[in-house]
């Protein structure tokens, strides 16, 4: 077997540039742009209270209730779209916040802050100890008593298209359920700062596709996120082209041949998480390591590739020990 010494740069640099390159082109090429603020999705908050209405003006239970609602806009907003809020140790008022996976942080904490405003005004549920408003991108709910990690499936709202589907209903509704069932286990997996899921499915007519998305409050379990999307799916309209369903603990929505959301490159990303102080060290450290041995290498003006070939790597080094013979 015959080895030569080559000095030209290895071909194979070249397609490792080109791909480097060419593949975030070929990325940005396949966005698709969804107008998650048409209009059509909008429609009137809907509102509930749930307490019996009584007159606590000026009381420790009001004043906790305007300081948490107050104070919304201030909190630190989060990539995961959910909020708890409490306030008081006596007359204490808790509260969540949802919003759809659509929105930013900032504009979802902007949501909730309004909803919250809307909510106790006398427009909606003035002098109520609980109440729950839904608006068209998020949600917010306040009580006397605890909330989190409690199952609430009423009150019920329930958006739907006026159109059933044409053919073979039942066929239809079996495919759209299959599809929203695999999401729902899907988003139930979900850690304590997300459940949520989304996909498509095939429709039972040629060039029909199923666009759907599900979601809980995160604060639930497992167990309680399933139970609250079964008993969403068992209780909403069938065969519907399309249909939004919300209750407190959590939502879905399924459309006909319409994506409603955006891929998942094109949502904000999740903030990453502060390195421990002993992690952050250890990579300025490692840094710091890299620097000076890339700057040696200069120095003895060393010639740094970056292989794929195992056989090249041979070569190299069998052409370096015959250079120091």
């Amino acid at each position: 077997m015959v080895m030569t010494c080559s000095s030209s740069r290895p071909q194979h640099l070249l397609f490792f540039s080109f791909l480097f390159f060419f593949i975030p082109f070929l990325s940005l090429a396949q966005l698709i742009t969804v107008n998650i603020d048409s209009s059509i999705w909008n429609f009137p908050s809907n509102t509930a209270c749930l307490s019996k209405q009584s007159n606590f003006s000026g009381s420790l239970f009001s004043n906790n209730l305007n300081r948490l609602v107050s104070s919304i806009p201030s909190r630190h907003s989060n990539t995961y779209n959910f909020y708890h809020f409490s306030v008081g140790d006596q007359e204490r008022v808790e509260a969540t916040g949802l919003c759809n996976r659509v929105l930013t942080r900032v504009d979802c904490l902007n949501c909730i802050s309004q909803a919250a405003v809307n909510l106790t005004t006398t427009t909606y549920c003035p002098a109520h100890r609980e109440a729950y408003v839904r608006a068209t991108k998020c949600m917010f709910r306040y009580s006397d008593k605890p909330i989190l990690g409690k199952l609430e499936t009423s009150p019920v709202l329930e958006a739907a298209k006026p159109n059933d589907a044409a053919g073979d209903k039942d066929d239809f509704i079996r495919l759209q359920s299959e599809l929203l069932n695999r999401l729902r286990q899907e988003a139930a997996a979900g850690g304590v700062k997300r459940k949520y899921a989304q996909g498509n499915g095939t429709g039972p007519q040629p060039n029909t596709t199923f666009f759907a998305s599900v979601q809980c409050t995160p604060d639930l379990s497992e167990r309680d996120c399933n139970k609250c999307l079964n008993y969403g799916f068992g209780n909403a309209t069938k065969g519907r082209l399309g249909l939004r369903w919300f209750c407190p603990s959590c939502s879905f929505q399924i459309e006909t041949n319409l994506r409603f959301f955006l891929i998942e490159s094109e949502y904000e990303s999740d903030l990453p998480r502060k390195p421990r102080p002993e992690q952050s060290k250890r990579r300025r450290v490692l840094a710091l390591a890299t620097l000076v041995f890339i700057k040696i290498c200069y120095r003895k003006q060393s010639t740094l590739y970056i292989m794929s070939l195992s056989t090249f790597v041979l070569k190299k080094h069998f052409c370096n020990l015959k250079n120091k013979i």
